[in-house]
């Protein structure tokens, strides 16, 4: 069930940014970014191992080339998280305004969820934003940040065991922004 919710998310905030991108000419890239090898209790994702690729739109740890997938497990199996990172990002979080707009900006599809609420996104800046939402009974919570440099989205993946508030995601976010190290092109 975990993977199948993930897998419908996944594809609806795919399809969501290749429709609002397709066509456009390419801009410049302004800004490159290095995926950390690790965060907090996460590690990166081994071979075999990628929700991405489970999903069908497979792990790409170059957010310099397009959309980066990431997946990060925890060493006990029972939390995981699926990571993007667009680097020159096209939507802007840094006024997002309220209600529905931000959640469907977060999820990119329409479920029963809760209010998106503000986080401090710690040393880097920005605008962290979180949602706790349910889809065929199951909740779950995602982040969204962004400070118009680099735009990342966080899914933690639970398998067993309590399933994570938005607070909590967004610690766990942090502890990933305070990894995401991204530089201006020179």
């Amino acid at each position: 069930m975990g993977v199948a919710l993930l897998a419908a998310v996944s594809t609806a905030v795919w399809i969501a940014v290749w429709i609002a991108t397709r066509g456009e000419d390419e801009p410049p890239v302004r800004y490159t970014a290095e995926m950390p090898s690790a965060f907090g209790d996460y590690r990166l994702a081994g071979p075999g191992e990628s929700l991405w690729d489970k999903t069908g739109i497979g792990e790409n740890l170059d957010p310099t080339t397009e959309t980066a997938h990431a997946t990060y497990l925890r060493a006990d199996d029972r939390k995981s998280f699926i990571i993007t990172v667009d680097l020159d990002p096209v939507a802007d979080v840094s006024d997002a305004g309220k209600g529905d707009d931000v959640i469907s900006m977060i999820l990119g599809t329409s479920v029963e969820s809760g209010e998106a609420k503000s986080y401090d996104p710690g040393p880097i800046a920005g605008k962290l934003l979180c949602v706790q939402y349910a889809v065929n009974g199951t909740t779950s919570s995602r982040c969204l940040w962004g400070n118009g440099t680099a735009l990342v989205t966080a899914q933690p993946v639970v398998t067993s065991g309590p399933r994570p508030t938005p607070g909590q995601t967004a610690t766990e976010v942090r502890s990933f922004l305070s990894e995401l190290h991204v530089h201006a092109v020179k």
